[in-house]
């Protein structure tokens, strides 16, 4: 009964993480119809997510003490970016946006939900500058930040080994060979390979 009530709960909390997400990249590139339109899946979800869940927790996250504090914080943040989303500056929301992703990853962290999804997304975020490095065929840049994206991938390995990560180990390490021999032109296309492999294994996380 646990892990199917965990699987529900965890369905409930990915509705308001996903467009969650949507909404932080469209904030992120500017794009004003797509953050207005996933905003409002957002809100919408969010609504759904406190009357369900805002006086009666499921089992698996009972014990959590600070799940509902950190629920309003983070409702908090999202009802306050709304004029910014419609009519402001939208990176200004991106940013405060931004406050609500280490408060979702707590919460899983916290209720040993979905470690995995936690840390690839942990690696995610370093990841990305190596990928800006290369794409601007940088390669004492990706030097510089391989050791950090090296030490969150080994995260994600002790928890899972499979092919996919493997793969994306392979990219990342295949792209420090190239930026140490300083083969700046085959960085970019690396760099899509080494995003193509995560984006693979996210999106079969949930």
């Amino acid at each position: 009964m646990q892990t199917a009530n965990a699987g529900s709960f965890l369905d409930d909390f990915n509705s308001i993480n996903d467009p969650y997400k949507k909404t932080l990249f469209a904030t992120g590139q500017g794009q004003r119809n797509e953050s207005i339109n996933y905003y409002e899946n957002l809100t919408d979800a969010l609504a759904s997510f406190q009357e369900k869940y805002g006086t009666q927790l499921p089992p698996e996250i009972k014990s959590d003490k600070q799940f509902s504090g950190d629920m309003m914080n983070a409702s908090a943040i999202i009802a306050r970016v709304k004029d910014e989303i419609y009519t402001g500056n939208l990176t200004d929301a991106h940013k405060k946006l931004e406050e609500v992703r280490p408060i979702f990853q707590k919460i899983l962290t916290r209720n040993g939900l979905l470690p995995l999804s936690v840390a690839l997304v942990d690696f995610h975020d370093t990841m990305e500058l190596m990928l800006d490095a290369s794409g601007n065929k940088e390669s004492a840049k990706v030097l510089e930040i391989y050791p950090k994206a090296d030490e969150k991938l080994r995260v994600v390995e002790s928890i899972s080994s499979d092919s996919g990560i493997k793969a994306i180990r392979a990219n990342l390490d295949d792209l420090m060979n190239l930026a140490k021999e300083n083969k700046t032109d085959e960085l970019p296309a690396k760099a899509d390979d080494l995003k193509a492999s995560y984006v693979k294994v996210y999106l079969a996380t949930g």
